[in-house]
């Protein structure tokens, strides 16, 4: 019989007649600050239909993750529209929109170390405003005083996000929480668990990624995430629980661990990939629903904000001063520190030993089957690694590798970031302090979600 040769193989089925070819950039603004002083805060590619448009709540989620956590926020046309006619699971056909917290009541201003009410600085009572629809008549009180745009401050990191334990929002709270079979480490429980890559059923050829990245193992334990895990309280291995874990294939794994793509619901309990970029990923993968998984809903939520954050790269480096929120609290910081931030020396935040990192090709076996990340081998907010260094954002790493970033004990207080840096008084230098009486001065307050 003679021998058949088969036509060339298709590794996936592409869907690209799904997604426009030139799908709509969504700019995503402050509405407190002008737009001559850089109020775009981040920009997402809508790639949720074949119109090139964004899902909503998506985006609604990802800018309340910016703001601090504040899920009653929603989107506008303008800094004083009323809320957009969109259900959450519709699309957003527009490529400029702005994100709005209502005003809190007796707000206290905590930046800069001061406490005081609005009522107090303005001489009157204000009370909190639920979001507007665009239903409501604005124009039934036209003398009633309008204040202006919340200015709400803005997580400028992920080591700064303050998880929001027990208070997931919307379809993040249907999303099943399954338990894994009890096995003796956790490698081996997730190979086990898992057998083959939960994106493609990949048998060969996978690596046990870490949902949560070892390099924020620090942030993990601050923000008591143990509490999610698989493993009974006492035996819990903290960011190594198998929650925390799940078969990929080794190639995806590189792209995960570069925020290529990221996990998360659009619609009741169904948890899909979503491809922030790479066409060819986007073409495959992205709103393809993943195969079962065990990873406790928490861990999806903290890599959605993990791989979300760094977009604010750009507005950190504005050249403005920024209200932030540093470790939940709000304090004005400099131009110069916001740049820092947008790109920390990763061994001056992480007062290790500069040492460069090792590459994932040269990983060892034992760190393949202790299930390492390719994000691990640096503990800097922008993860680093060999593979990752060809990226333009981590070229001010690179050259921190080489030696021309001061080292932990040589760095004084200004380098540090703002929750490692000593406390300085107002008005001793060093800090942004705004005028008294600016709009700057008088809405500084964030309220802080906390457990």
């Amino acid at each position: 019989m003679a021998m058949r040769i088969r036509s060339p193989y298709r590794a996936a089925t592409t869907h690209s007649e799904e997604f426009a070819n030139d799908p709509h950039s969504v700019c995503f603004r402050h509405p407190a600050i002008p737009y001559a002083q850089g109020n775009l805060l981040i920009i997402l590619d809508g790639n949720d239909n074949a119109q090139g448009y964004l899902h909503h709540e998506t985006a609604r989620i990802a800018c309340a993750i910016i703001a601090g956590n504040q899920w009653d926020g929603y989107l506008a046309t303008s800094p004083t529209a009323a809320a957009i006619d969109v259900p959450p699971h519709g699309m957003l056909t527009g490529e400029d929109y702005y994100f709005i917290v209502p005003h809190p009541a007796e707000a206290p201003i905590e930046s800069l170390g001061q406490s005081v009410s609005l009522a107090a600085l303005f001489g009157t009572e204000l009370t909190s405003r639920p979001a507007p629809h665009a239903s409501e008549n604005t124009d039934s009180q036209p003398n009633a005083p309008q204040p202006g745009p919340y200015h709400y401050p803005v997580v400028p990191s992920f080591r700064e996000w303050v998880f929001p334990n027990g208070k997931l929002p919307g379809t993040w709270s249907t999303i099943a929480k399954r338990r894994s079979p009890g096995v003796a480490s956790t490698s081996d429980t997730t190979r086990f668990r898992d057998q083959c890559c939960r994106m493609t059923e990949t048998v060969e050829e996978t690596d046990v990624a870490h949902i949560i990245p070892l390099a924020e193992e620090v942030w993990f334990m601050r923000n008591h995430m143990r509490r999610y895990g698989n493993k009974h309280a006492s035996l819990r291995p903290g960011i190594n629980d198998d929650a925390n874990t799940m078969l990929l294939r080794a190639d995806l794994h590189r792209s995960f661990d570069k925020r290529r793509f990221t996990f998360l619901p659009k619609k009741q309990g169904a948890v899909v990939t979503h491809v922030l970029e790479s066409e060819s990923l986007r073409d495959v993968y992205h709103n393809v629903e993943l195969n079962t998984t065990y990873v406790a809903p928490e861990y999806f939520f903290a890599r959605f904000a993990w791989t979300l954050l760094p977009l604010l790269q750009d507005f950190l480096r504005g050249g403005q001063p920024r209200l932030l929120l540093i470790q939940g609290q709000p304090q004005w910081t400099s131009a110069a520190e916001c740049s820092n931030l947008a790109n920390p020396p990763s061994k001056l935040l992480s007062g290790s030993p500069t040492k460069k990192s090792r590459s994932p090709t040269k990983r060892t076996r034992a760190d393949m089957e202790d299930g390492q990340d390719y994000a691990s081998q640096d503990s800097g907010d922008e993860t680093i690694s060999d593979d990752a260094m060809d990226e333009p954002q981590y070229h001010c790493a690179k050259r921190a590798r080489r030696g021309r970033s001061p080292t932990p004990r040589q760095a004084t207080a200004a380098q540090l970031p703002p929750s490692h840096r000593p406390l300085t008084p107002p008005g001793s230098g060093g800090e942004f302090v705004p005028s008294p009486g600016s709009v700057a001065s008088t809405i500084g307050h964030h309220r802080a979600v906390t457990a």
